[in-house]
């Protein structure tokens, strides 16, 4: 795959990118790059961190921004000779819908019934395409084209951990307490990010995940 734009967001990272659209194509072939450079690490290499359709990588003094350009140009020309990881398993997440306090909210906005969103946003095998925003917060997609709905024009102070949460045409997660402007649907049980943990992040991109209703008994005993 063609890269569009090689540009520097500092002395010592470059981006690399394949498009200005949220594509999944576009980020298999994002994720396959960055596994082959994360195994194939080149001198002053520190790490490589992906987005929705571009590789950031980052290095050290002991490389030149050109050297750097030219060796991840190298891997991009070669990945299509490279055996590309197999799709990975889906990981199911539990929700407890009825913690979802913008439920009532985005029925009327949407005119659908609580339970149509529940079914709706269950319905779906989603895709990680990024990490971001606050460590461990997984920008999922696509939603259904029925629960797509504009972020709160005002955003909440504080979003609780495990908060699901859809805006736009994604689905995401709030791993820690933090203020955010998505809506809530429902919340999960299971720890998104816990830094005690290795990995500390329970998400990564290129994972799918699926979502699964579960009542308010349920998540106190998951929890």
């Amino acid at each position: 795959m063609e890269c569009t734009r090689i540009y520097s967001i500092h002395d010592h990272a470059v981006t690399f990118e394949f498009a200005e659209i949220i594509s999944e194509a576009i980020n298999i072939h994002v994720i396959a790059l960055k596994a082959y450079t994360d195994r194939h690490p080149f001198k002053g290499f520190i790490e490589s961190v992906p987005s929705y359709s571009s590789l950031t990588i980052y290095f050290n003094h002991t490389v030149t921004k050109d050297e750097v350009i030219q060796t991840i140009s190298t891997y991009n020309n070669q990945l299509s000779t490279v055996t590309r990881h197999p799709t990975p398993d889906c990981k199911i997440i539990p929700v407890c819908y009825e913690m979802g306090e913008d439920l009532p909210s985005i029925a009327d906005e949407l005119d659908l019934t609580k339970e149509k969103i529940i079914d709706l946003h269950c319905s779906h095998t989603y895709r990680v395409y990024m990490i971001g925003f606050t460590p461990g917060f997984p920008y999922m997609g696509t939603l259904p084209s029925a629960l797509h709905l504009p972020r709160k024009k005002t955003p909440a102070l504080k979003i609780e951990p495990g908060s699901v949460a859809i805006a736009g045409i994604q689905t995401g997660i709030y791993p820690t307490a933090s203020p955010g402007g998505w809506h809530i649907i429902g919340r999960t049980p299971i720890a998104i990010f816990d830094k005690k943990r290795n990995p500390s992040c329970f998400l990564e991109a290129g994972d799918h995940v699926r979502f699964e209703p579960i009542a308010k008994n349920e998540f106190d005993v998951l929890k």
